[in-house]
């Protein structure tokens, strides 16, 4: 069966070359005729029979003895098995004796391949061959590390085998192309994984450049497209005055600069010398701002002043309070500017002993502020009293305007009001106001429409007048509805707010302190915050040049004591009579027998009755201001002590200039403060109320009786 398919290709091969050699020699018949007999000896010579004949045997032999061998695969262009001139061929060749009549019937009609020359015609017959031609993948695949690629659908979905794997079974002679949609979607996703890695590559250069400029320039710099996202450019006139005129940006620029300050505000002295004493070493407690007495555990010390030069100038200051929460706030009312009418008449500046420059808030008023106070129950309220009769109130978190005042029509007051207070708990308080027409108002904070207190003062009889011009104001810390005033006239009267038993509201007719005479500026209340009870202990200051300490009577002892019809006037206990004007004086929060005053002179005294009650302890003066008038920067007006330590007292005049003194610890501070100070305080009081007389009740005729 082999010998006769051998037979068979050989029979077509010879079947092939006879067509073949046909083909030549008509070719070359046809050149002959073109070409003259110029051309003759370049055309191949026609081989004779015998010749043809014994080439046929050369090539039906080796038919015949490679009939059961494999083909040789043709090497090259110039190889052995193919025609020159021709390109090589394919290197899948199957052997003919494995090939089937039907795969070899497409190869009939092939050409063998022969081997010519110029002067003799040679012919060569190449094996029979089965060729699949496959062309090589145009993409150059380029396997590389990365971490964007580990995870792609090419790796993820490669679980099965392949298509030409699975359908080989079902038919083996499908066509090759068939792949070609598989093709398709790898050269998508190697295009996908070529962007990838173009946009990985280009990060790494970008950082690599970015580590270059950081060891060459010094600080990196932004990345490029960070850049782009947000890019950079200069703003014109009109945006740049929009930014910065826009409410956000200054409300920013205010509070941001306010932190900075506050943050380089420390001082330390670097050049202390610390085994130094005496004369130059820090214990030396000299100062350079007018201490006249006062030294060591004694001394009074100026730490701070406060002044704005757009704000506080020419403006005197009326009032002083310390915030109760925050130890470092103290606010300032101010009087209104002559030279200034276009400015707000009054002025409420809060100021920080860490910010030195400028106010920490500043707060407008319609008219001048003669009264401002922190509320004890609210830290971000301030209540204030006007010339105009209008009570206000300020919010820290709010604008410089109050957020709430009292109508200038109506009920209410109609005068000056020169006490504010706020009375009461945390959950049931009051803001009291007291006005020069005799008028005291109950005000609650939700609402200044209207007060929801009123009384009318009047002076008591024999008096020939019942006006009574008030012009302070003081509450106990025990008893809300009981209070104190001080007249024009110079009289202190008491006052209860509410009907009592053998007293009605307003002004108590049975007693009166009466020591004055000229009006009372200022009263306070003992603080009567240690182990004995010194409530009942006032201070006052007048426009007498003195200042007198009082035991008041408690309002049930007034209630039952006396005559009706029969007034008691009482006496002061002790007097300190001053070489000027007293404008204020206040008790020592922490201390019981120290109390300060400052007087027009301009000075600043601190007592203590345990020790002396002839001479202050301490007396000291502001320092000057620079550009101040030595004239304006005399008198003070008003002291207040800092509530929670007692270490320090603020003081305020006519020059407008706030100043903080920090007093020794035997003057101030809870650290220092002993029981028995207390004691030598309540055992002084007894011995001043039994060496003088201390009620002198005063007839209808006008005639005064001693009485103990």
């Amino acid at each position: 069966m082999q010998s006769r398919r051998d037979e068979i290709l050989a029979k077509k091969a010879k079947l092939a070359e006879m067509k073949r050699q046909r083909e030549l020699r008509s070719t070359s018949s046809t050149r002959q005729s073109i070409g003259g007999t110029s051309d003759v000896s370049l055309a191949a010579p026609t081989p004779s029979r015998g010749e043809s004949r014994a080439e046929f045997d050369k090539y039906l032999e080796s038919i015949l003895d490679g009939g059961g061998k494999s083909r040789p695969t043709s090497t090259g262009p110039a190889g052995a098995g193919s025609p020159a001139g021709k390109g090589s061929r394919p290197n899948s060749v199957l052997s003919a004796g494995e090939l089937s009549n039907e795969n070899s019937e497409p190869s009939i009609g092939q050409p063998p391949p022969q081997t010519y020359s110029i002067s003799t015609q040679t012919l060569s017959t190449a094996p029979l061959a089965t060729v699949y031609e496959c062309p090589p993948s145009p993409v150059k695949e380029v396997f590389s590390y990365s971490k964007g690629v580990q995870t792609t659908e090419e790796w993820g979905t490669q679980t099965t085998r392949p298509k030409a794997f699975e359908d080989s079974d079902e038919d083996e002679g499908e066509s090759p192309a068939t792949a070609t949609p598989n093709k398709r979607l790898s050269r998508r996703d190697r295009d996908r994984e070529e962007q990838l890695r173009e946009n990985i590559r280009r990060e790494i250069e970008e950082e690599l450049k970015a580590t270059r400029d950081l060891l060459t320039d010094g600080p990196l710099r932004p990345i490029s497209h960070t850049a782009a996202n947000f890019p950079a450019r200069v703003l014109t006139t009109e945006e740049l005055n929009a930014v910065t005129s826009s409410e956000d940006f200054m409300d920013f620029v205010e509070r941001s600069s306010k932190v900075i300050e506050r943050a380089l505000d420390e001082e330390y002295d670097i050049l202390a010398d610390y085994a130094l004493s005496g004369e130059n070493g820090v214990e030396d407690d000299d100062d350079e701002y007018g201490n006249t007495r006062g030294k060591g555990r004694r001394r009074v010390k100026e730490i701070a002043q406060f002044y704005d030069e757009r704000w506080s100038k020419k403006r005197m200051i009326s009032d002083i309070s310390f915030s109760p929460k925050f130890p470092e706030l103290v606010l300032a009312a101010y009087t209104k500017n002559p030279s200034a009418p276009h400015d707000p008449d009054g002025l409420v500046q809060v100021w920080n002993m860490h910010l030195h420059d400028r106010p920490e808030f500043v707060f407008h008023a319609q008219s001048d502020v003669l009264a401002a106070k922190f509320s004890p129950f609210h830290p971000n309220l301030i209540i204030g009293g006007c010339y105009s009769g209008q009570v206000l109130l300020w919010d820290t978190r709010a604008k410089s305007s109050p957020v709430q005042k009292t109508p200038l029509t109506g009920s209410g007051h109609t005068h000056p009001v020169y006490s504010v207070d706020i009375v009461g708990t945390q959950n049931a308080n009051n803001i009291i106001s007291c006005s020069t027409d005799g008028v005291v108002c109950g005000w609650t904070v939700d609402m200044l429409a209207q007060p929801q207190e009123l009384l009318t003062l009047t002076t008591p009889a024999p008096a020939k007048i019942e006006d009574l011009s008030p012009t302070c104001m003081a509450f106990p810390q025990t008893d809300p509805t009981y209070f104190l005033i001080g007249s024009e006239e110079g009289t202190i009267f008491p006052c209860h707010r509410y009907d009592r038993a053998g007293a009605k509201a307003g002004v108590d007719q049975r007693v009166s302190y009466r020591g004055h005479a000229a009006p009372v500026m200022s009263i306070d209340f003992h603080p009567a915050r240690g182990p004995v009870d010194l409530g009942d202990l006032v201070l006052s200051s007048s426009l007498d040049w003195s200042v007198k300490l009082w035991k008041v009577r408690a309002p049930a002892a007034t209630s039952t004591t006396g005559i009706t019809g029969e007034g008691h006037s009482v006496t002061p206990i002790l007097d300190f009579t001053r070489e000027d004007v007293v404008y204020d004086a206040a008790w020592s929060p922490v201390k019981p027998g120290v109390f300060s005053l400052v007087d027009g002179a301009g000075n600043l005294e601190v007592w203590d009755i345990t020790i002396d009650t002839e001479v202050p302890l301490a007396k000291v003066a502001p320092s000057g201001r620079k550009g101040g008038r030595s004239m304006m920067s005399k008198s003070l007006n008003k002291v207040a002590w800092e509530e929670s330590e007692g270490k320090r007292l603020a003081t305020g005049g006519i020059d407008g200039g706030l100043t903080v003194f920090e007093v020794g610890p035997d003057l101030g501070g809870k650290e220092s403060a002993r029981n028995e100070e207390w004691t030598s305080v309540k055992k002084l009081v007894a011995r001043l109320e039994s060496a003088s007389a201390v009620v002198q009740p005063l007839g209808l005729n006008g005639t005064h009786r001693a009485a103990l």
